[in-house]
């Protein structure tokens, strides 16, 4: 047992030694929600409920303050609502199945003022996903229609798991509002459930026909929700419709798919007819500059694309943007600094002409908008209005500031020097992922059971996982025998997270095979690493499984994700002796599709 990092033997990859890291980082997944489901009306015998606007007529978003919003509902309910989440699995696959969240009533409190007969839900795709501090939607209108908050029909509560700073989101939507474009406003509320606090909460606007009327002056054209999807004759199929759903009408996509598949001659004629393109560039360049990841121009994800009528061309909207201020890619490494890995983004970056564009709207941004010494007060004001420690918000700082000086062990340099080295070069660092834009396949995955007995006590690590590859070919993987070339089990916790997270890197050396090593990731927040059994939950808790590839970024390649099962933790060491444990496993995995 090693706790945090591995002391190297011999034998295996060093891609080992910096996969307890390259997991953790996974743990950022990707945003977004899931849809409804129907919840009883009230009572036949109830009155009908006279709109109302309840709280007045103050800003709801006001960036001073901080909301406090109290729920209370059946403590069965809750129970439901914190286990329900989609699979890791699942949104691996090339067809991700339909999810809802089940709807709930309750009454909710906000700052003095109640009101009962309250939608609530959880919301989350996967990154913000967890089993003790969920993510909320609430809806005043549903069960009594015309009723309002301070003239707001929802609430969208996001618990910041992907960010313990707090700030990242206001933040970053704020810069996208000084760029001249469209983001949701947001501010902080600290969120109890039956007297349980939560934290602090992230309240954002949602982007719904309220949004869409200020900020467009019209909301009656196509809004679509971006969730790992792109424009393509398969890709297009994955942008969510958010309005105008009856008639589905997605012509507009192909479109614009359309004019991408043309030479890059006929292309710069045909899209700026259908993509505000120059507003598309900023928000691109913005999208760089704060280093958000997982984000259009990042990862294909967290965005909406609103055709205005008004001018019948589409625009971006920014979302999900916890993952902003980070820069490193986590999930697709060798990405660089100037993000591409989208198809509006890349086609333009590689005409001279709007690369040029874009690296100038970089430079505009560095030289009006983005102002250090303003950035870091207000992440301090931030901080003390919702009472953030010093230490949740310095990576955060650091990302804006840089530290330390160059030859420093610790070195980070700011992110303005970031940008200006990666503007300078002729040849752009890094690589391009793109979404591969064929026929998903819609079969069922290839699955594996997974048991295991694990131990580590005193440095002693012992015990093994077992699984069965798609070929039939069963793996008795032994971190006994695994100990004798490495450190065969690995602690480490992710305080980039809210709450931390604990891994627990196994590394198994098979027993049927000659010794083939694989290497089993488990995740599980701290709060829920004591003895219990726990379920899995989204990248909370859950396990990944790895084969040494050293063609591989990282030496490894991905071979499956928890699907379900149960992690029980018999016991587990604290202070001096934190990497101790004792647990077993039984849980299903699926098999990436192209595992054969």
């Amino acid at each position: 047992m090693k706790i945090t990092t591995f002391g190297r033997k011999t034998g295996y990859g060093h891609g080992l030694w910096s996969l307890a890291f390259v997991g953790m980082a996974l743990l950022a997944g990707c945003g977004g929600g899931g849809g409804d489901t129907e919840v009883s009306s009230p009572s036949d015998f109830e009155p009908p409920a006279e709109p109302v606007n309840i709280g007045g007529d103050a800003e709801l978003y006001d960036p001073d303050r901080l909301i406090n919003v109290s729920v209370t509902m059946s403590p069965a309910d809750f129970s439901q609502l914190k286990s329900e989440a989609r699979t890791l699995a699942s949104t691996d696959r090339e067809c991700v199945p339909e999810f809802d969240y089940t709807e709930f009533t309750a009454s909710v409190t906000i700052d003095g003022d109640r009101m009962d007969r309250v939608i609530v839900r959880k919301k989350g795709y996967m990154g913000s996903l967890s089993p003790s501090i969920p993510s909320l939607k609430l809806d005043f209108d549903d069960l009594w229609p015309g009723r309002t908050y301070q003239n707001m029909t929802r609430m969208t509560l996001n618990n910041n798991r992907q960010d313990p700073s707090n700030a990242r989101q206001c933040l970053a939507y704020d810069q996208f509002r000084q760029a001249g474009l469209a983001a949701p406003k947001c501010n902080y509320a600290r969120v109890s459930v039956n007297g349980q606090d939560l934290g602090v909460f992230t309240n954002v606007e949602p982007i719904k026909k309220p949004f869409l009327a200020w900020a467009f002056g019209d909301d009656d054209g196509n809004q679509y929700e971006a969730q790992t999807a792109d424009f393509g004759t398969w890709l297009s199929q994955r942008f969510e419709k958010k309005t105008n759903e009856k008639e589905n009408d997605r012509t507009d996509l192909q479109a614009v798919t359309d004019a991408l598949a043309l030479p890059d001659e006929q292309m710069v004629n045909v899209l700026p007819q259908l993509v505000d393109v120059d507003e598309f560039i900023r928000f691109w360049a913005v999208e760089t500059l704060l280093g958000a990841w997982d984000s259009a121009s990042g990862n294909a994800n967290n965005f909406h694309i609103y055709r205005d009528p008004g001018d019948g061309l589409f625009h971006f909207i920014p979302w999900g943007a916890d993952t902003a201020f980070r820069g490193a890619h986590p999930l697709k490494p060798l990405t660089g600094v100037l993000y591409r890995n989208f198809s509006l983004a890349d086609r333009l970056f590689n005409i001279p002409e709007y690369r040029a564009r874009y690296e100038a709207e970089l430079e505009d941004l560095l030289a009006t908008q983005w102002d250090e010494t303003a950035l870091l007060a207000e992440v301090e004001r931030i901080r003390e209005l919702t009472g953030t420690t010093a230490d949740a918000a310095a990576s955060l700082k650091t990302f804006i500031n840089g530290r330390g000086e160059p030859g420093d062990g610790d070195y980070r340099p700011a992110r303005r020097a970031v940008i200006e080295q990666a503007i300078a070069e002729e040849t752009p660092t890094g690589e391009v992922y793109r979404l591969s834009d064929t026929e998903p396949d819609c079969g069922a995955p290839a699955t594996t059971s997974l048991t295991g007995s694990i131990k580590s006590e005193g440095g002693a690590d012992t015990g093994a996982f077992r699984f069965t590859l798609p070929g039939g070919q069963s793996v008795n993987a032994s971190l006994t025998f695994a100990a004798f070339e490495v450190d065969s089990l690995v602690y480490s916790v992710d305080r980039e997270s809210k709450p931390a997270v604990i891994s627990l890197l196994l590394i198994g050396a098979d027993v049927n095979d000659n010794f083939t090593p694989y290497v089993l990731q488990l995740f599980i927040e701290a709060s829920d690493y004591v003895p219990g059994t726990h379920q899995f939950h989204g990248f909370a808790t859950n396990a990944l499984l790895f084969e040494v590839d050293e063609s591989q970024p990282g030496d490894v390649r991905t071979l499956a994700l928890g699907a379900e099962g149960t992690m029980t933790i018999t016991r587990a060491g604290t202070g001096a002796s934190e990497g101790d444990v004792e647990l077993t496993l039984d849980a299903t995995l699926e098999y990436d599709s192209g595992i054969q």
